[in-house]
C-alpha cells in the first residue's frame, strides 16, 4: 500500500477532533418546541460539554423569578430533585465535531415542566440562553406587543405623535379625527442662516396645534426612553399612531448626485433618518406608523431596508405614490405614503376622486390677481434664465392645475412657480401659496418672516391628499376597534 492510500484510509477511520477555545460566556436564542400544545425547551447543542454538561451529568432546574426565566445548573451533593443530561444517538446525524469517539451522539437538556415554564417564561415562545460554567439561564424573549391600547369608545380622537413636522400635517390630522398629543420637531441650522432658527418650525406647530409634549430636539439625538417618561408625566398612556415625515432632499430629483455625495461625506445627509424613527417606534410600541416622502424613496434601497425592518417587527406594509390632483389637490405634487400596521384589520388607501371641475386660475389666481401683479419678475435675470433654459414652472390660464411648490419657492430660484399673465411673469404671494397647497383657512404663518413661511409652505404636503390618507388610516383603526368589540373577539378574550 502506498503512502497516499495509507493516509486516505487513516483519515476515513479516525475522524478529526476539533479543538476549540472555551469562552467564559456563550449565548443562543432557542424557540420552544410544541408537544401537544405544551411548550418544551430543549437544548441540543455542541456547547453543552464545553460548560460542564457532559453526558449523564446531574442537573437541577430552578425558577429565577416569575416571568424572569429559569436556570439549569449542575447538581451538588445537597440537591434532592435532580435530572440527567441526556445522551442521544442519531443514526443519520453527522459526527459530533467535539468528540471523535461519540460520532453520532450528542448531549441534550430538556425542560418540560409546564408549571415551571408558565411561571418562569410567561407566554414567551423564545428564550435567550446564556451558558456559563455549570449553569445555563433561560430568559424569555417577548415579541414587542403593538396593540390598540386606546379605548375609542371613550375617546373619539386617535392619540398621535408627529415627528419632523412644520405644523401643516399636525393641522390636517387635527381636522381628520386625530389628536396630536406630542411633537418631535427641530429645524437644523442651514449654512445661510445668520441666527438660530432651530425653534422656528416647533413654534409654528404650537401656533397651529395643541400638543401636550413638545421635543425641540434633533431626532438623531433624541432619547426615546426619556420621551416615553415625559409622555407618562403628561398623562399620555399610549400613542396609537406615529406620524413621521422623513427628510426628503436626499431622494429628491432637485438634488444632484454630487450634492447627495457631499452631504453624506459631511454627515448632513438624512438617508439614515429611518433608524431613529424605528428606535422611536420600538419605544412607543405604536401599532400604526404613517410616513410621507417623495416618490424617489419608494425605489431607493433605503426603502427596502426600512420596510424589511418593519416587517421583522410584525408590521404589514402598504405604500403607494399618489398624485394630489387625483385627491382634490390643486398642484401636481406627488408623494409616497407608507402605512405600516400591526392591527389585524383591513386597510385600504383612498380611491382617486379627481377634480372634474379643477380650475385654479378661476378659483385662486383671478381672485388674487391684483396682489399677484404687484410682484413682476419678468425682467429679472433669474426669470430670464429660467425661460431660456426651459426651467420655468408656470401657472397659466390654459392649465387647470399648478406645478408643485418647493422649499425654495421664496428664494427667487429658476425652479420657483410663477404666474404668467399677458406675457408677464409674477411671483406667487404667500396667501396664494397657502391656497395652492390647500392649507386650512385658519393656519397662521403671519408671525413668521415671509421667506421662512414660504419655505415651510413650499415643502409642505397637499392637505387634501394628506387628509384622505389620514381618513383611511383612521377607518382602519376603527375597523380594528369594532373587531375587538365583536362577540367572537370578546369570547376569545374570555377564553
Amino acid at each position: 500500500m502506498n503512502k497516499k492510500s495509507l493516509k486516505t484510509n487513516i483519515k476515513n477511520v479516525i475522524p478529526r477532533a476539533l479543538r476549540v477555545n472555551v469562552p467564559e460566556i456563550a449565548t443562543k436564542v432557542l424557540k420552544a418546541r410544541r408537544n401537544n400544545d405544551r411548550r418544551v425547551f430543549t437544548v441540543s447543542s455542541n456547547l453543552l460539554p464545553l460548560f460542564g454538561f457532559h453526558g449523564e451529568a446531574q442537573v437541577v432546574e430552578e425558577v429565577i423569578a416569575p416571568g424572569k426565566g429559569f436556570r439549569v445548573r449542575l447538581a451538588t451533593a445537597d440537591d434532592v430533585k435532580r435530572k440527567k443530561v441526556y445522551v442521544r444517538e442519531y443514526k443519520s446525524r453527522s459526527a459530533n465535531p467535539l468528540k471523535r469517539d461519540a460520532k453520532r451522539i450528542e448531549q441534550q437538556i430538556e425542560t418540560s415542566s409546564q408549571k415551571l415554564i408558565e411561571l418562569a417564561m410567561g407566554d414567551a415562545e423564545h428564550a435567550h440562553i446564556t451558558f456559563r460554567n455549570g449553569e445555563i439561564t433561560f430568559v424569555p424573549v417577548s415579541t414587542a406587543e403593538r396593540q390598540l391600547l386606546q379605548d375609542l369608545d371613550k375617546d373619539d380622537q386617535i392619540n398621535t405623535l408627529v415627528a419632523m413636522t412644520g405644523g401643516v400635517d399636525c393641522a390636517v390630522l387635527d381636522n381628520s379625527g386625530f389628536r396630536v398629543d406630542a411633537v418631535v420637531e427641530y429645524r437644523p441650522q442651514e449654512k445661510r442662516d445668520n441666527t438660530d432658527y432651530t425653534e422656528t418650525t416647533a413654534l409654528n406647530t404650537l401656533v397651529n396645534s395643541k400638543p401636550k409634549v413638545l421635543c425641540n430636539e434633533d431626532i438623531y439625538q433624541l432619547d426615546a426612553s426619556r420621551l416615553t417618561e415625559l409622555l407618562a408625566e403628561a398623562d399620555i398612556s399610549s400613542v396609537t399612531m406615529l406620524h413621521a415625515s422623513l427628510e426628503c432632499s436626499d431622494y429628491s430629483t432637485l438634488k444632484t448626485k454630487k450634492q447627495k455625495a457631499d452631504s453624506t461625506a459631511s454627515m448632513d445627509s438624512t438617508l439614515d433618518m429611518f433608524v431613529p424613527v424605528l428606535n422611536l417606534l420600538d419605544e412607543l410600541k405604536s401599532p400604526v406608523l404613517m410616513i410621507e416622502n417623495v416618490p424617489g424613496f419608494l425605489s431607493s434601497p433605503i426603502n427596502d431596508v426600512f420596510t424589511l425592518q418593519l416587517r421583522r417587527r410584525g408590521y404589514q406594509i402598504h405604500q403607494r405614490v399618489f398624485d394630489a390632483r387625483d385627491y382634490g389637490g390643486n398642484t401636481s405634487r406627488k408623494r409616497l405614503y407608507l402605512v405600516a400596521t400591526a392591527l389585524d384589520a383591513d386597510f385600504q388607501f383612498p380611491q382617486p376622486s379627481q377634480h372634474t371641475d379643477l380650475n385654479i386660475w378661476r378659483d385662486i389666481i383671478e381672485p388674487n390677481l391684483p396682489e399677484i401683479m404687484q410682484h413682476d419678475l419678468t425682467d429679472t435675470k433669474v426669470m430670464q434664465d429660467a425661460l431660456r433654459l426651459d426651467r420655468a414652472r408656470v401657472i397659466t390660464k390654459e392649465k387647470p392645475w399648478a406645478p408643485t411648490l418647493t422649499k425654495a419657492q421664496g428664494q427667487a430660484t429658476k425652479d420657483a412657480v410663477v404666474v404668467e399673465h399677458n406675457g408677464r411673469y409674477y411671483k406667487l404671494p404667500l396667501s396664494v401659496q397657502q391656497q395652492l397647497n390647500e392649507l386650512p383657512s385658519n393656519f397662521d404663518v403671519d408671525w413668521l418672516s415671509v421667506d421662512k413661511a414660504e419655505q415651510l409652505i413650499g415643502q409642505s404636503i397637499s392637505c387634501s391628499l394628506h387628509h384622505k390618507i389620514a381618513q383611511s388610516v383612521r377607518d382602519h383603526i376603527y375597523r380594528f376597534h369594532q373587531k375587538l368589540k365583536s362577540p367572537q373577539s370578546q369570547l376569545a378574550l374570555a377564553i
